[in-house]
């Protein structure tokens, strides 16, 4: 069973185990796949048959190290976001009965929706620190009222930490409360870090960039018809 964790929760342990990698909480543009080798963990990229395999991670033990595997097909930001996935659960799930975990582009059935969705939103954190991402959204020459300005936003940022814009996308859905709060002049210290599940709960519905990217480039495709008015005369 795997031991739950809120999104505060899990934040603090990835960001205990990047100072452990030799970083600061809020570093980014890192090459994980080196950290990982110097770590002393065994890593190895083939290219992979199986289709959607994104990476398998493999727990050790006093005897066996721990191994990663990437998919060598990828390029190598998408690589080095599966490194950082696969790097989660060696440092969060050690203590599960499952000891080898193969990640797939999306959750299917045979994986568990609550350990994939802590390995990616801690590789999200990992390669992307909120605290670092929020101020470049709301203090970027961005107006965020504009698809088009939110798309290279996306870009702009993307580009920065060394992600692919899709990781981005996941950052902006996944912080969209958070966003929220910080464009509304909450201090980073003062925001509340809250999953979908906890923001379900409480009942807080805000609406995430990728969302007003979308509700805004649908108006301008699909703009509402003109309403047009016919003068039946004086019929009273």
């Amino acid at each position: 069973m795997t031991k739950y964790l809120n999104k505060r929760q899990l934040y603090s342990l990835i960001h205990k185990h990047k100072q452990q990698l030799g970083l600061n909480c809020n570093d980014y543009g890192f090459n994980m796949i080196q950290l990982c080798r110097q770590k002393g963990i065994l890593l190895e990229q083939l290219p992979f048959k199986t289709k959607y395999l994104r990476g398998i991670a493999s727990i050790g033990n006093e005897i066996e190290k721990d191994v990663i595997l990437l998919n060598s097909n990828r390029v190598f930001i998408e690589q080095n976001f599966d490194c950082s996935h696969e790097f989660v659960h060696l440092c969060i799930h050690r203590n599960l009965d499952k000891k080898i975990f193969n990640c797939m582009d999306a959750v299917y059935v045979k994986q568990d929706k609550y350990i994939e969705w802590q390995a990616n939103e801690g590789a999200a954190e990992l390669l992307v620190p909120y605290e670092e991402l929020l101020p470049l959204i709301k203090n970027g020459p961005f107006n965020l009222n504009n698809p088009y300005e939110i798309k290279n936003l996306k870009n702009f940022v993307a580009n920065i930490f060394n992600v692919t814009i899709k990781v981005i996308e996941f950052r902006l859905e996944s912080l969209k409360y958070e966003i929220h709060q910080y464009l509304n002049d909450t201090p980073l210290n003062k925001i509340r870090i809250l999953s979908q599940s906890q923001q379900i709960r409480l009942n807080i519905k805000v609406k995430s960039l990728n969302d007003i990217e979308r509700e805004a480039r649908d108006r301008i495709y699909y703009p509402i018809p003109e309403t047009k008015f016919i003068n039946f005369g004086n019929i009273f």
